[in-house]
């Protein structure tokens, strides 16, 4: 009996170092990534080693992160990790990442006042500075969690964050409700962002508010389709979810509009640049994605009549529908250029101006260059992998 119980054990002993040694050599010869598609980020790679770096500890530091985040089949472990936390463990989350029905959602919370605050003061500085006596008005893009009624999970209060913003914004500004316009429906399932193919009544409602004519017509475009489209939600769950489809509305006017952005001068751009399609992010397929100052030129509208979008990403799948009812659809990303040097690159006139931002970026302004922001010797602020 006794000997059978150590041949068990060392058979335990065998299997575990043999599974340990053989993920050591798979380590030690695999080529390291510079990239994680389903975490969207890059990954560290091996340190400089040098006697500086070695005595002040950033070689041992690089080197652990460079060991967690290339370590051999990262992803299913990291899936491994996710079903026993949510299945075994039954907690609420993965990270501030959950899954309700078919759609993931990632919590945001607590409601961050000061934040809210400041983008309502980047706001109104760029109406003082440019567009006083101008057709200007702004809106909130509620995200997907507003119209989440699980109540397990933490959200901020919605309505106190828009009350926030209508009260910190100017009274010239105008305000355009979009909280009772969207649904659930109207976003991916794997992703924050929402689908440009359901958005026939945002702008609707939002034409209306400017006092433009346009009506969404959606017998205008084809629909054309990518899948599987795997939203930023997908890979950062780490869990089993069923990717999404990407449909993308393309008419005449999207096929010959003149792009431009004020990065690559001299560039003729797209409305839609399919390269980005099966890439790290396949939303930025919209206007080629985060751009500091971007232009659609409709060459069958001689109205002369233009809109700018002060926007994040969101607008970047709206932005084409407007198209039909404008010569010109510019939009501006102030993530990516400081407020004080917008007007080197925009000409403020007469054109309609439509501040287009998600609650999100509401409560989360970091990313938001204000005019103070000296430091920076280019007006474009570098971007990553995301």
């Amino acid at each position: 009996m006794k000997s059978k119980i150590k041949i068990k054990d060392l058979v335990v002993v065998i299997s575990f170092l043999g599974v340990l040694y053989t993920l050591f050599f798979i380590n030690i010869f695999k080529a390291p990534d510079d990239l994680s598609f389903s975490e969207r980020r890059r990954l560290a790679q091996f340190p400089q080693i040098s006697s500086g770096s070695i005595m002040n500890a950033e070689a041992m530091a690089g080197f652990d992160d460079f060991a967690v985040d290339q370590f051999v089949f990262r992803d299913q472990f990291r899936s491994i990790k996710a079903t026993f936390d949510m299945n075994i463990w039954l907690k609420a989350d993965n990270n501030a990442i959950f899954v309700v029905g078919n759609h993931v959602f990632k919590t945001d919370y607590p409601l961050r006042e000061n934040g809210i605050r400041r983008l309502c003061s980047i706001t109104n500085y760029m109406y003082e500075q440019h567009m006083q006596g101008m057709n200007v008005h702004y809106a909130i893009i509620p995200d997907k969690n507003y119209h989440l009624s699980d109540s397990r999970h933490l959200s901020i209060d919605y309505g106190y964050l828009a009350e926030i913003v209508r009260s910190s914004t100017r009274d010239e500004i105008g305000y355009i409700d979009l909280f009772n316009v969207l649904s659930l429906d109207n976003y991916y399932m794997t992703d924050t962002h929402w689908r440009q193919e359901t958005l026939g009544d945002v702008v609707n409602t939002i034409s209306m508010g400017i006092g433009s004519d346009l009506r969404f017509d959606a017998g205008a475009y084809a629909f054309e389709r990518f899948s599987p489209f795997h939203g930023v939600y997908f890979g950062q769950s780490a869990l089993n979810v069923r990717p999404d489809e990407l449909i993308y509305l393309v008419s005449d006017i999207t096929e010959n509009a003149e792009v431009t952005s004020v990065e690559q001068p001299g560039t003729l751009l797209s409305v839609y640049d399919t390269n980005q399609l099966g890439g790290m992010d396949s939303f930025n397929i919209f206007m080629h994605g985060p751009q500091a100052v971007i232009r659609a030129e409709n060459p069958y509208n001689e109205s002369g009549r233009e809109l700018i979008i002060f926007r994040d990403s969101f607008a970047s799948a709206i932005a084409p529908l407007f198209l039909p009812a404008y010569s010109a659809v510019t939009l501006v990303d102030l993530r990516y250029i400081r407020p004080d040097l917008v007007g080197m690159f925009i000409d403020f006139s007469d054109q309609d101006v439509l501040f287009l931002y998600s609650a999100g970026i509401f409560n989360n302004s970091d990313s938001m260059r204000s005019p103070d922001q000296q430091e920076f010797v280019s007006p474009f602020i570098a971007r990553g992998a995301d």
